[in-house]
């Protein structure tokens, strides 16, 4: 079973490679609440502003500039895409996932996390599946729904009994996300 954050508020830890070799990380990095940003684009301007300021502030030695952000710490997205140095690619996937509805990032969030899928393939095949909460009542709730003349068939016959526990195992792959367990259909 994967497990994986999901909440409101994205946020990543920026910092610098050269503060942090200099030991200076938390002085010039701070929290920034990514939900601020429309795409990677403005994040990518504000990273670059931030790293000015820490040039002013406190300049580099032998006239170096900062230009390499790091992200030391994330919160509130998928572990599948943070990444320390995030490219502008990584940025990309993690905007087009913030950019989701809350229903479909969680789709999303559980392909990636159940079967290692990229963020482009997760949003395509989440058009096409199936996340449900898993409650007690799940196994039958489902069963049901596949096979609707089943529980009259079970209840009317002696000789026949319906693994569902089987069921779930054949048909549905589990996740937990954010310390819920969700059911996902196999495809």
């Amino acid at each position: 079973m994967s497990e994986t954050m999901i909440s409101n508020g994205p946020r990543l830890f920026l910092t610098d490679y050269a503060s942090y070799n200099n030991g200076t990380q938390f002085q010039f990095g701070h929290w920034v609440d990514l939900d601020q940003f429309n795409d990677e684009d403005e994040f990518s301007d504000y990273i670059t502003e931030h790293l000015a300021e820490c040039d002013k502030k406190s300049p580099l030695g032998f006239g170096s500039i900062r230009e390499e952000p790091m992200f030391t710490d994330f919160e509130n997205f998928p572990r599948e895409l943070y990444s320390e140095s995030c490219s502008p690619s990584d940025l990309a996937d993690l905007f087009a996932w913030i950019n989701l509805e809350d229903d479909k990032k969680l789709i999303v969030t559980a392909l990636m996390s159940a079967w290692s899928y990229g963020i482009t393939e997760a949003i395509e095949a989440s058009e096409d599946c199936y996340l449900t909460e898993y409650t007690d009542n799940a196994k039958y709730e489902l069963f049901e729904m596949w096979y609707p003349e089943a529980e009259q068939l079970e209840q009317t016959n002696d000789y026949l009994s319906i693994d569902y526990d089987r069921f779930i195992r054949d048909n549905y792959t589990k996740v937990e996300i954010d310390g819920t367990t969700y059911l996902l259909e196999d495809q």
